[in-house]
């Protein structure tokens, strides 16, 4: 029996967030920092937004909410016999500020975002999507991974869990990720990525 693809996990727990910093080398940065860098990302993320927009069916969501960069829907791609959507709109928001990922109001808001059917239905086939999920990672990294479980007979169930993004996304978008990082820390990035035993972790549960 083939074990399912991997899934994106949403965590905002500081302590993955370290245990990341130390395998990676890229350490956790203050808040002024790390509101800098997400700054330097807005244009990228707004582009990523223009994207879905205009190429992909996503359109602006209601009513507008001040405190998101952006909050975009689709519909679902599956509908029925009839021609009715089978499930909710699809919905992506990003906030203004990175700082709202780690609100414990809204905890359970980010994880319907990053849990829902967006990704597994669109991350390897619509480019804005994974496009966005890397660069959140390389921005914050550990918030969001990705997640293969394999339940093995007699040996219990295997994670391979990713923090980084590929090192072909990171080598191709080195100017981008310049500006938004600096060069010293897309440095440190691309070496991260290109280890396997640094983006890759394994756990193990009998």
């Amino acid at each position: 029996m083939s074990s399912p693809p991997p899934e994106v996990v949403f965590s905002n727990d500081v302590r993955n967030m370290d245990d990341w910093a130390k395998r990676t080398g890229i350490p956790l940065t203050s808040a002024d920092a790390l509101g800098t860098n997400y700054a330097r990302a807005r244009r990228w993320l707004l582009s990523l937004k223009q994207q879905l927009v205009q190429r992909h069916g996503w359109r602006e969501a209601s009513p507008l909410d001040s405190r998101m960069l952006f909050s975009i829907e689709c519909s679902p791609p599956h509908r029925s016999s009839s021609g009715l959507p089978r499930s909710p709109n699809m919905r992506l928001q990003i906030p203004l500020n990175a700082s709202s990922f780690f609100s414990p109001d809204r905890r359970v808001q980010w994880e319907m975002v990053f849990h829902s059917a967006v990704f597994p239905s669109m991350r390897h086939t619509v480019t804005p999507v994974s496009d966005l999920l890397h660069l959140l990672q390389c921005l914050l990294t550990g918030l969001l991974v990705l997640v293969k479980v394999e339940r093995v007979p007699n040996e219990g169930v295997y994670r391979t869990i990713r923090g980084l993004p590929p090192i072909e996304w990171i080598s191709s978008h080195e100017q981008m990720l310049t500006e938004v990082f600096g060069s010293a820390h897309y440095r440190t990035l691309f070496r991260a990525a290109s280890d396997k035993r640094i983006a890759f972790k394994l756990e193990h549960e009998r």
